[in-house]
């Protein structure tokens, strides 16, 4: 009988930690979120709002995303500038700055910013932190960049605000996506066209491709990239054709198609096949 009263006390004992440090850490963070002088100020709306504290975390982590949207439903996150000004923010992601840098501009260029620049960046253990920098009215709508991001393979594990013009958003790169990137599946067939030339493929499969362009000038350049944007390998061919077939090899996440010389060469557009090793194998046997 002792030993169940000294488990039961124990287990409340461990619940009521738990609660605590669960609540601190939630308090903490919608306090940064929003402010020390407006959290003061709303601090019985907020006590209500996130009173069932367990329902924002996720495998003992803050829900980054249901704390913000709560936030954001509910008018507690101020975002809005006296007079423009400069912000500031900065993301930090163990993936690349080429791929972390080009989803962000991707990202940015989506919710209707059109002049940013990369203030700071560094790569540093295989963690890229990236500082953009524009003039505003408003800090970003954290809700819409979370959304943004989470289209192009991210998740948000924080968001740290040091001032309503400086922010710091950590992410974890699950699967990586290009926004400019169409996916391509074992036998596929596609006629696509593009302006400027450059056409972006993913794909995670082995086996063939083969391009027609209906350019008879076409020079190809064609790039291979991991997952990270890094680069695998390069096809690069100065004699003219309207045709290449090749092999697509493992670790390949995305191809860039274009022109050595002039990538308006192939606008009109091209067709490309895919056809995996499966199949290919199957039909030697």
């Amino acid at each position: 009988m002792k030993r169940i009263k000294s488990a039961i006390k124990k287990a409340c004992f461990c619940l009521l930690l738990s609660s605590i440090v669960f609540g601190d850490a939630l308090d903490d963070k919608v306090r940064n979120l929003i402010g020390d002088r407006f959290y003061s100020l709303n601090k019985n709306f907020i006590d209500r709002l996130f009173k069932n504290k367990e329902s924002f975390y996720d495998q003992n982590a803050i829900d980054i995303k249901k704390v913000v949207e709560t936030l954001k439903d509910n008018g507690l996150i101020i975002l809005k500038f006296d007079k423009p000004s400069d912000l500031n923010i900065t993301f930090v992601s163990q993936t690349t700055p080429i791929l972390l840098a080009r989803s962000i501009n991707s990202a940015l260029s989506s919710m209707g910013y059109s002049y940013f620049a990369v203030s700071q960046a560094q790569y540093v253990g295989g963690v890229a932190t990236i500082t953009f920098s524009f003039e505003t009215e408003h800090a970003l709508d954290p809700s819409i960049i979370i959304s943004e991001l989470n289209k192009r393979g991210y998740i948000f594990s924080d968001i740290k605000r040091m001032s309503i013009r400086d922010w710091k958003y950590s992410l974890k790169l699950m699967e990586p996506k290009l926004a400019s990137a169409r996916n391509i599946y074992p036998s596929d067939v596609l006629d696509v066209a593009e302006v400027s030339g450059e056409y972006w493929f993913a794909l995670r499969d082995i086996g063939n491709i083969s391009i027609v362009t209906k350019a008879r000038d076409w020079r190809p350049r064609i790039v291979f990239y991991d997952k990270n944007l890094q680069i695998i390998d390069l096809i690069i061919q100065n004699t003219p054709v309207n045709k290449v077939v090749f092999k697509v090899s493992e670790g390949v996440n995305f191809v860039m198609v274009s022109d050595i010389q002039n990538p308006a060469n192939i606008k009109n557009g091209i067709r490309i096949e895919f056809e995996d090793l499966q199949n290919l194998q199957s039909q030697t046997e």
